[in-house]
């Protein structure tokens, strides 16, 4: 939610723990051991409280209705067995784990993949142009942060192109697009009210941007 007005600084935490509590490191390894088990739709489908009760308790909310809607969790099972938790907060889980499969959770969240794709045309745009991201209008997930939405900035670094993960109308596949680091001057995006001399760089795909002159390139004309 970085650039929303409302929600305060953020406050980096000293030595901050990977998880904060055991629970978080279970769901982590839950949610990245099971192929699909965490989607961007889903988190955005919580209602405000919810997405906004912590990282990992969204997490494993989108993660428990992901399973329901395939069938894999039963509500009344999962309701039956978070009551028994509620009224024995000490108890510990009655199934020994397996350390075969710890390994495999394990193995399966530090592997990498290569997700860069070949698109059929050259990048549009190259370091230094000037662009302005596109308001979206599909109402669906995107990447494009809303606050950047309709506001200018310049091509910082041309990176390869990956699959376009936003939803599209009609659900049909989308065609890989070239990535971008976009820089955007703070004061473009929240006027006066912005620091002074700050920026935000933003990675986002070819088709949320449309081509501008820079501001910098502006001034020189003048």
């Amino acid at each position: 939610m970085g650039g929303v007005p409302g929600y305060g600084r953020v406050e980096p935490e000293a030595d901050e723990p990977v998880f904060h509590s055991e629970w978080e490191g279970r769901v982590f390894g839950l949610v990245t051991s099971v192929k699909g088990g965490l989607s961007r739709p889903r988190l955005e489908s919580l209602e405000p409280d919810e997405y906004l009760s912590g990282y990992y308790q969204r997490w494993m909310l989108a993660f428990e209705r992901g399973l329901m809607a395939r069938g894999a969790l039963d509500a009344e099972e999962l309701a039956a067995k978070t009551e028994h938790f509620r009224q024995h907060p000490d108890a510990r889980p009655t199934r020994r784990i397996d350390p075969a499969l710890t390994a495999r959770v394990r193995a399966g969240m530090y592997r990498q993949r290569d997700v860069r794709q070949t698109p059929a045309q050259p990048p549009r745009f190259t370091v230094g142009d000037g662009v302005r991201a596109h308001k979206i209008q599909h109402g669906g997930h995107t990447r494009s942060p809303g606050y950047v939405q309709g506001k200018r900035g310049v091509i910082h670094t041309v990176y390869a192109a990956y699959d376009l993960p936003d939803d599209s109308p009609g659900g049909e596949a989308t065609p890989p697009q070239h990535l971008y680091s976009v820089r955007f001057e703070g004061l473009e995006l929240w006027g006066d009210s912005a620091e002074p001399g700050t920026a935000v760089h933003i990675d986002m795909w070819e088709g949320y941007l449309e081509p501008v002159e820079s501001r910098s390139a502006e001034r020189s004309d003048g």
